[in-house]
C-alpha cells in the first residue's frame, strides 16, 4: 500500500460518550466551546491536570530515556486542534421581530449591543414580506466552518436554511444553502445535520429560512468550527502529485500530516469504524459542499480538520466519515483512521458503507456553483479508488450487487434490498441528494475507467485464481496450528473462502479444538517451559468452551501460577523481571522492579499480571508479534496505533487475527509461500 511516509505525531486517544450514548472524542468544555484533541492541562495551563491516583502514579512501562524523534514535517497537535462552538437557534416573538423588505438582501446592522456567540443563541428577529425570518451574531474569535443540527424527532418541522458570513474586511458573502446531510452511518443517527460549509475566515454569521416559516421549532443548534492553518511538504498546488517513492501507489497525506484529531477509543458495537470482513467491493464518490475558492493547501487541510471536528462533535461520530478526501490539486488525504491499511467502514453513504471506500472531493460541484472538478482532482480520485480496490482483487470497471445494511435519512433503499451499482458510484445513486454534484456526476464514468487503469498498475502480484484459495487455506492452517491442511480440509474450505474470504476460515479456526490445543501448548512452553499433560490440555480446552477464559487469556493465567513464580526464582523481584521479559520482551528498570514488587503485596500476582498484560505497551508487543506471524512484516506505525487502541478498547486479539487473514496482503503472501 502506498502512502507518503511520516513519523506519527504524539496523540492522546481518549474516549467519552454523550448523554445519548454516542461515541465522542474526549474533550474539554469551556463554556460551550469544545476543544478537540487537546489535553486539559494544555488548554488551561495545567489547572485541570488530574490528581495523582493509582493509575497516574503507576510506573511507566516504556524504556527510560527514549524520546520520540521530532519531525518538522508534522503540524503541532496543540496548534491544529479544532474548536466547535455550539449556539442555539431560536425565533423571536412576533412583537420583537423587525420587518424589512428582504431578509436576504439587507446586511445586518452593526449596533452597539450586537449579539455575539457568547450570548449562546442566534435569535431570528428579522422578517420580510415573504414570511422568511433571519438573525445574525458576531463571533469575535472567528471561525471557518458552519453547520446546523437538530434532533431527528423534529426533522419534519425544521425549515430549509441558508447562511452567509462576514469576512474580516467587513464584506458579507453570498448566501449558501445549508443542505441536509445524507452522509450517515449504516445504522442511522439520532441527530440530523446539515452538511458542514467551509467559509474561510469569518467573524459574523447570518442565518435565514429559504421559504416562509410560520413556526420555528426549539432544538436547532448552529455549530461554528475554527482551527489554525498549517501546511505540509507532502502536498502540492502544481496539479501533478508524484507517486510515492517508497511503494507502488499514490502519495497519501496522512492524518498526522494534516493534523487530524484522534478517533474515539470506543466506537460502539456496530460495524462502523471497524474493518469490513469481506474487504472492499466498490467506491462511493462525494463532494464536501465546501466553496471552491480555497487557494492554498493550508486552507484545504483546515477545511478537512474542521469537517472532522464537525463530524465528531455535531454528528456525534467517532471520526471523520470519509475514508479519503481529494483537493482541487489532486492531493489525497487519509480520512477515517486505518483506511490506508484496512477496509474501514466509514459514515458517508448510509446503508452502503460496508465494503465501500468513501472518497470525497473537497469542493461543491452543483449546477448553481458552475464549477467542475479539475482534471487533477479527478485523477486523484481515480488513483485512490484504483489503489484501494486493487488490494482486494476488484476491477473498478465493472458493476456489483450491494445489499443495503439499513435505511437512513434520504436513502433510496430499505434494509436488505439488493442493489446493482457500478463499482464507482455517486452518493446520489443510493440517496436523495445532488452529491457529488450535477457537474461532477457525469465525470464518474471517466473516473471509473481511469481507476481501472490504476488498479492494474497498483495490483499486487497474484497466483492463478484456481490456486489462490488453496494457498490461503494452507497458510491459515500453517499459521494457526503449525501444520499443513489435508486434502480433505482444502476441499472443505476452498469454495467457502472463495465466496466469503479468509475471515470465515479464521472464525472457524478460532473455535476449533486443534487451534485451541496449539495455543495452550504454546502458552505452557513459553511460561512454564514444558508441554501440558493430556489432562491439563483437555481441562483448559473445556474451560475455553465454557467461557471461563479465552484462548488469549491462557498465557496470563499461567503467569499467575505459583509454578511460574517458583520457576522465576521465587522472589518478588525475580518474578517481576520474568513477567517483564515474558510480557514486554525486555527487562524492567530498577525503579519498575521495585514498584511492581511492592504491588505484589497489595494486588497479588493476579493484579500485577493483569495490569502488565493489559497495558498499552504489552498490547503493542502482541500486535507486532501477530503481524509478524500472519503477514511476515511488522505493522506500520499507523497500524500499530490503530490496533493497540482497538484492543485496549473494545476489540479482541481474535479480531486482529481475523482482520489480517481477511486482508489482501495475507492472500498475496499465501500465494508467495505456496
Amino acid at each position: 500500500m502506498a502512502r507518503h511516509v511520516a513519523a506519527p505525531a504524539s496523540r492522546s486517544k481518549q474516549d467519552s460518550r454523550d448523554g445519548a450514548g454516542r461515541p465522542t472524542l474526549a474533550s474539554t468544555v469551556v463554556g460551550r466551546t469544545i476543544i478537540l484533541g487537546v489535553a486539559p492541562a494544555m488548554v488551561l495551563g495545567g489547572a485541570l491536570a488530574p490528581a495523582a491516583t493509582a493509575l497516574t502514579t503507576q510506573p511507566s512501562l516504556e524504556p527510560e530515556g527514549i524520546a520520540a524523534p521530532a519531525d518538522s514535517a508534522l503540524p503541532d497537535v496543540g496548534t491544529t486542534a479544532a474548536e466547535v462552538e455550539t449556539v442555539e437557534v431560536a425565533a423571536a416573538p412576533v412583537e420583537q421581530t423587525a420587518v424589512v423588505e428582504d431578509v436576504t438582501g439587507t446586511d445586518p446592522e452593526q449596533a452597539t449591543e450586537t449579539a455575539t456567540a457568547a450570548d449562546g443563541a442566534v435569535v431570528l428577529d428579522t422578517a420580510d414580506a415573504d414570511g422568511r425570518i433571519a438573525g445574525a451574531i458576531e463571533v469575535p474569535e472567528g471561525f471557518q466552518t458552519v453547520g446546523l443540527s437538530w434532533p431527528a424527532e423534529i426533522d419534519q418541522a425544521v425549515p430549509e436554511m441558508q447562511v452567509r458570513t462576514r469576512a474580516a474586511d467587513g464584506i458579507w458573502s453570498e448566501w449558501s444553502h445549508l443542505e441536509k446531510s445524507t452522509d450517515d452511518a449504516d445504522g442511522g443517527s439520532a441527530v440530523v445535520t446539515s452538511a458542514p460549509v467551509y467559509v474561510g475566515e469569518a467573524d459574523a454569521v447570518q442565518l435565514a429560512t429559504v421559504d416562509e416559516a410560520a413556526e420555528f421549532p426549539a432544538g436547532v443548534e448552529l455549530s461554528l468550527v475554527s482551527s489554525a492553518q498549517v501546511t505540509t511538504a507532502a502536498a502540492t498546488t502544481s496539479g501533478t502529485v508524484a507517486p510515492s517513492a517508497a511503494t507502488n501507489g499514490p502519495t497519501i497525506i496522512t492524518r498526522e500530516e494534516w493534523g487530524a484529531a484522534p478517533r474515539c477509543l470506543q466506537p460502539g458495537t456496530g460495524p462502523t469504524w471497524f474493518p469490513a470482513g469481506g474487504g472492499l467491493k466498490a467506491a462511493a464518490v462525494h463532494h464536501t459542499v465546501n466553496p471552491n475558492d480555497y487557494a492554498t493547501v493550508a486552507e484545504a487541510m483546515q477545511a478537512i480538520r474542521n469537517d472532522q471536528a464537525y463530524h465528531q462533535e455535531t454528528h456525534g461520530w467517532c471520526d471523520i466519515g470519509y475514508n479519503f478526501l481529494v483537493d482541487k490539486w489532486g492531493n489525497i488525504y487519509e480520512g477515517a483512521d486505518g483506511s490506508i491499511e484496512e477496509p474501514i467502514v466509514g459514515a458517508h453513504t448510509g446503508g452502503f458503507n460496508t465494503g465501500t471506500v468513501g472518497v470525497a472531493m473537497v469542493g461543491t460541484y452543483t449546477s448553481a456553483e458552475g464549477v467542475r472538478p479539475s482534471a487533477a482532482q479527478q485523477d486523484g480520485v481515480a488513483r485512490i479508488i484504483g489503489s484501494r480496490l486493487a488490494q482486494y482483487g476488484v476491477n473498478p470497471d465493472e458493476s456489483t450487487v450491494l445489499t443495503a445494511a439499513g435505511h437512513t435519512d434520504g436513502g433510496r433503499y430499505d434494509t436488505g434490498d439488493k442493489v446493482t451499482l457500478q463499482r464507482v458510484f455517486g452518493h446520489r445513486d443510493t440517496h436523495q441528494t445532488e452529491c457529488p454534484g450535477a457537474l461532477a456526476y457525469p465525470l464518474l464514468a471517466g473516473i471509473q475507467d481511469q481507476a481501472a487503469v490504476y488498479a492494474k498498475q497498483y495490483a499486487p502480484p497474484q497466483a492463478p485464481v484456481e490456486e489462490q484459495y488453496t494457498n490461503l487455506v494452507q497458510a491459515v492452517y500453517q499459521d494457526s496450528v503449525g501444520s499443513e491442511a489435508t486434502a480433505a480440509q482444502i476441499a472443505s474450505w476452498e469454495y467457502k473462502v472463495s465466496v466469503s474470504g479468509g475471515g470465515v476460515l479464521a472464525e472457524a479456526m478460532e473455535k476449533s479444538d486443534s487451534y485451541r490445543k496449539a495455543r495452550i501448548v504454546a502458552a505452557f512452553r513459553s511460561t512454564l517451559g514444558y508441554a501440558p499433560t493430556s489432562t491439563q490440555l483437555s481441562g483448559h480446552v473445556a474451560g475455553i468452551k465454557k467461557g471461563v477464559r479465552t484462548v488469549d487469556e491462557v498465557e496470563p493465567y499461567l503467569l499467575m501460577n505459583p509454578l511460574f513464580y517458583k520457576k522465576a526464582g521465587g522472589t518478588n523481584a525475580t518474578y517481576v523481571t520474568a513477567l517483564y521479559q515474558n510480557i514486554l520482551k525486555r527487562s524492567p528498570t530498577a525503579h519498575e522492579r521495585k514498584v511492581w514488587a511492592a504491588k505484589l503485596g497489595s494486588d497479588g500476582r493476579q493484579g500485577v499480571v493483569e495490569a502488565l498484560w493489559e497495558s498499552r505497551a504489552a498490547v503493542g508487543v502482541r500486535v507486532k508479534a501477530t503481524y509478524q506471524q500472519y503477514l511476515g512484516v511488522p505493522p506500520t506505525s499507523a497500524q500499530l496505533t490503530l490496533w493497540t487502541d482497538r484492543i485496549v478498547g473494545k476489540y479482541s486479539e481474535a479480531d486482529l487475527r481475523r482482520s489480517l487473514i481477511s486482508s489482501q496482503s495475507y492472500l498475496t503472501r499465501a500465494d508467495a509461500r505456496y
